[in-house]
């Protein structure tokens, strides 16, 4: 039986950053790596979701490139970026599906030409543009195009996360949020987002407190995640510059500079004393995004 496998390493992460519901995301330094099998024989299916996800993105990417869909497509996944936490797990899969599908075909194009793909597989840009191409991303979707632009990360900046030992499946979440808001929620958020992006670019990290607010989706998600506003409080009593729900959650991400390890502490001993176990880590942002390890292997 003849293979040919591509390793692909791409970067958990964090989506909305609090106001910036489907538009704001940025990768993080939390690398995976997916290895990507093809054969021209039925080769065992992929064993988890993330290799699922892989496997279902390179055999989209074929189809698109009219290529033969080849008999077997599998997929393996070295990393401890968890599913259901929002950071942007299913995003990254199928960016590593893609790319790796991409390489196997030797078809030449980049991560920026193939971003639209990824956009769609994954239905929204926000995860899967900073996959894709890293740094921050802005990305809106207009008439069926997903327009993006790329900001990079201030230095000394970085993300104090908590990782609840419980995911919130993102479909699951979204069923929970509000069809309207208000023109007063509308300007909240909006003057929010714009102010995030202005605190960012500029060092601002005095406004990232008031920047970070967010009343779309968090209030919607915060029924499914009781403790999570005294987990944000913590986290600001610490030192934290802004704190967030990443993605669809269940991580809380707390922006940081010089007391990353404290406000990571205080995190936990907040879900702790709710009865919420919890891992803690500390990233900072990648400015690269999905990028193939390597030449495609024959076996």
């Amino acid at each position: 039986m003849s293979q040919r496998s591509v390793t692909v390493q791409v970067p958990a992460t964090s989506a909305n950053l609090g106001p910036g519901f489907d538009s704001l995301g940025v990768a993080l330094d939390w690398n995976a790596r997916i290895t990507l099998t093809v054969a021209d024989e039925v080769l065992p299916a992929p064993s988890g979701p993330v290799e699922r996800m892989a496997a279902s993105a390179a055999l989209t990417l074929y189809q698109h490139a009219g290529m033969q869909v080849p008999a077997g497509i599998s997929a393996t996944y070295e990393g401890d970026i968890p599913v259901g936490r929002g950071l942007g797990v299913s995003a990254s899969a199928r960016a590593a599906g893609v790319l790796a599908a991409e390489a196997l075909i030797e078809g030449g194009r980049s991560p920026k030409e193939l971003l639209p793909l990824v956009c769609r597989l994954e239905g929204h840009g926000d995860n899967a543009t900073p996959a894709m191409l890293g740094g921050f991303q802005v990305v809106v979707e207009d008439d069926d195009e997903f327009v993006h632009g790329r900001f990079e990360a201030p230095d000394g900046l970085r993300l104090a996360l908590l990782v609840p030992d419980f995911s919130m499946p993102t479909n699951e979440s979204r069923q929970r949020l509000p069809d309207r808001l208000t023109r007063n929620q509308a300007v909240h958020n909006i003057g929010r987002a714009a102010l995030l992006v202005l605190a960012l670019n500029t060092r601002r990290y005095d406004l990232l407190g008031v920047a970070t607010e967010d009343v779309l989706h968090q209030p919607a998600r915060a029924a499914l995640f009781p403790s999570m506003y005294s987990i944000f409080q913590a986290a600001r009593d610490s030192g934290a510059h802004g704190v967030y729900l990443s993605g669809g959650g269940s991580t809380v991400a707390a922006f940081v500079s010089d007391r990353g390890d404290e406000v990571a502490g205080a995190m936990r001993e907040a879900a702790a004393a709710h009865g919420l176990d919890a891992d803690a880590r500390i990233c900072g942002f990648s400015a690269t995004g999905a990028q193939v390890i390597g030449t495609p292997e024959h076996a």
